[in-house]
This record gives C-alpha cells, structure tokens and sequence, in this order.
C-alpha cells in the first residue's frame, strides 16, 4: 500500500494482545474458555481471572462485577481489546498522535507487565494500547506471581504527558517502565 503525500506514517500494533470480559460468574467462564481454548489459569483472585493458550501472558481476562466499589459497572461484558504495540518508543509516538487529533486516554496505568493507554470510541468501547514491560515471558510471569501483582493486579496509574517528556529527553527506558515513574496528577 503506497502512502499519500502529507499523511504521517501511522505507527501500527504488532499483534492483538488481548481481550476482557466482566462476568458475575468467574468460575464458569473461566473453564468454559479453558475448555475451548486448550488455556491454562496465570493469575486468578476473587476480583480477576488471567488465562492464556500461547506466548502471550495473557490472552484473556474475566473480572468480577459481583464486587462494589472495586471495579465500574457498565452495560455489556465486553470491557476492552487490546494491541501490542512494537517498541515502548511506538507507544509514545502513537499518543502523541492521537493527542494531536484531539483523541486522549480515558486512563493510563503500568500494570506491570505492561505499560497501557486505554481510550474508548464514540459509544464507550475501549481499546488498549500497550507496550510490554520485561525482556522475557519467564520474567514477566515471576512477576505476575510475586507479591507486588498479587496485591495489585491491575497497575499502577501515570500521566501519559509526563512519561512522553521523559521518553523525549532520553530517560533509560528501565526507568520508564517501572510502576511509579510518571505520577499520575
């Protein structure tokens, strides 16, 4: 496909990362999706449910919606999908776009595994940008099983403004993908 003239190049994903449903019954989705899938249980607390048939960390999710106060309840089951996107420096440059078109994340979070940027279309679907955070599935899997994801499976909050700066000037990219690097406002 040849491009115009005048239209910047598009950073595009990679891959499709992932998919995420809310369910009020964990239990039965999770192994029907086992079932059909060949998948196999990451991470699961009473909240959340992480499963994955391949090299991705996790293919799918189920989360409670069962639990008040812990997570926002919408119409439909289908919370977001999500694409990888090549290098952390693609991340940034695909915000920065979308910023300039006027288009902004609805919420920015380190999960850990991933650095993320979540944004919803005219009728409230949500996609996730995300670049992944560890060099190797090994080491990202101990980290889903360590203590820091144990008591927070869903990340920590940045401002996408402040890790774009940092990225510009040059900041070591370990640094940046750490939770905690850009402070949310």
């Amino acid at each position: 496909m040849a491009l115009q003239a005048n239209v910047p190049q598009v950073r595009l994903p990679t891959k499709m990362a992932h998919c995420v449903f809310r369910t009020d019954d964990i239990g039965a989705v999770r192994d029907w999706w086992c079932t059909v899938l060949g998948a196999q249980v990451v991470h699961e607390n009473e909240f959340i449910c992480f499963i994955s048939y391949d090299d991705e960390h996790h293919r799918m999710a189920f989360v409670n919606r069962g639990q008040p106060g812990r997570y926002e309840s919408r119409n439909g089951t289908l919370e977001h999908i999500a694409y990888t996107m090549g290098t952390f420096g693609d991340l940034m440059d695909h915000y920065e776009r979308l910023r300039a078109e006027g288009i902004l994340p609805v919420r920015t979070i380190n999960h850990g595994p991933t650095t993320s940027m979540y944004y919803a279309d005219p009728d409230g679907n949500g996609v996730e940008f995300q670049v992944e955070n560890f060099a190797t599935m090994a080491e990202c899997i101990e980290f889903m099983n360590g203590p820091v994801f144990a008591e927070n499976p869903i990340g920590v909050l940045f401002d996408a403004d402040v890790l774009l700066e940092r990225f510009r000037r040059g900041d070591p990219l370990a640094e940046l993908v750490q939770q905690g690097s850009a402070p949310a406002a």
